[in-house]
Formats: structure tokens, sequence, C-alpha cells
């Protein structure tokens, strides 16, 4: 393998593990944000939605 190539390899699997970084990222955000809209509280409460 050449110099370039290697690099190539490297970049590559590096922007794969920053998008499955960001990936996670986001999934955890919308659970979050889904909880917040339903209402359901830190300790387990569920809170009426008006």
């Amino acid at each position: 393998m050449t110099l370039t190539v290697l690099k190539i390899s490297h970049l590559e699997q590096l922007n794969n593990k920053i998008f499955a970084w960001l990936s996670n990222i986001f999934s955890r955000l919308k659970v979050e944000h889904l909880i917040k809209q339903i209402g359901i509280k830190d300790r387990g409460h569920v809170t009426p939605v008006a």
C-alpha cells in the first residue's frame, strides 16, 4: 500500500467513527425530546399533557 492509500483508509475510519458518534448523539436527543413532549419526569412520574 502507498502512503496515500493508508492516509485515505485512516481518514475513512475516522469519518466512520465521527458519523457513528453523531448518530448516537442525535438519537439520544430525539429520545429526550420525545420524553419531554409526553411529560415524563426524572423520577418516573407522568404529568398530564394539556
